[in-house]
């Protein structure tokens, strides 16, 4: 039916037992920004299609039926019920266009489409939602062991946030790049910026290590979501090109400032972020 069915989430939840582990880590500044004002939690990187960092540490912990179980203590405090029985998230308005998993998004009760007005409604009524600002560009570019996000030319999320002062969220997910490899191969992809630049998508061609389900990840890679370097946004309802450029770039400054900051300790000391 396309209702929100909290067991579904529960059992999307339970597989992440699948991975190695996978943490959800929040900065006390973070905790402290998301109690003071709504955000949208803006995630990297895609990956190869679902985005496993988005899916598994985004609104879903709060649809479940028992966020004491699968969201941290500390958010718990920072976000209060209200704000996180509402929270959402958006995603590819083709995704929603494809009838069986648009049942299932739908089921989750925390997926909408990234359109122009569906992300203005849910600023306009002040509700916390997360996003993949990379987009579908951002899957192209996808390559094991190369962490890569595609922002230079993203900037449309900043102006709909300035035009409501809302508090953005910066995430990485340290981990996400190493779950599968991928087609490289240069016919494939042209067709990725074919397709790209006509229709706004991509046909990921990825495969894990297991040659009889193909789709499944790697188990041994942990997955880190780190959520830190708050951007809180003033609010301006009618921002200018230079108001959203400052902007976009202390963003962008955010988002290197948590990977150079983490990188380290999470076992990815040897790696540069690539800023496309």
């Amino acid at each position: 039916t396309g209702a929100h069915d909290p067991r579904l989430c529960a059992a999307y939840l339970r597989a992440a037992g699948w991975f190695d582990a996978v943490w959800m880590h929040l900065t006390p500044e973070a905790l402290a920004n998301m109690k003071k004002s709504p955000s949208v939690w803006c995630m990297h990187p895609h990956g190869t299609c679902v985005g496993f960092g988005f899916s598994l540490n985004g609104a879903v912990r709060f649809k479940a039926g028992d966020d004491t179980q699968y969201a941290p203590a500390p958010l718990l405090e920072a976000v209060d019920e209200r704000r996180r029985q509402q929270c959402d998230g958006v995603m590819a308005p083709v995704l929603f266009r494809i009838p069986l998993l648009r049942q299932v998004l739908l089921g989750f009760g925390c997926a909408t489409p990234a359109t122009k007005k569906e992300t203005l409604g849910l600023l306009a009524r002040g509700i916390d939602f997360g996003i993949l600002p990379g987009g579908m560009e951002e899957v192209a570019l996808y390559e094991e062991g190369h962490d890569r996000i595609y922002i230079k030319k993203r900037a449309g999320f900043i102006k709909y946030a300035l035009m409501h002062g809302f508090n953005l969220m910066p995430a990485y997910t340290f981990g996400e790049s190493d779950l599968y490899r991928s087609l490289r191969h240069p016919l494939y992809r042209k067709l990725c910026h074919f397709t790209l630049s006509k229709g706004g998508f991509v046909v990921p061609c990825f495969w894990g290590p297991r040659w009889w389900c193909p789709l499944l990840p790697r188990d041994d890679v942990p997955l880190h979501t780190v959520i830190a370097e708050p951007v809180q946004l003033p609010l301006i309802p009618n921002p200018t090109n230079e108001d959203v450029a400052h902007w976009h770039a202390k963003y962008v400054a955010a988002v290197v400032a948590i990977y150079d900051g983490h990188k380290v300790r999470f076992g990815y000391g040897d790696r540069a972020l690539e800023v496309f």
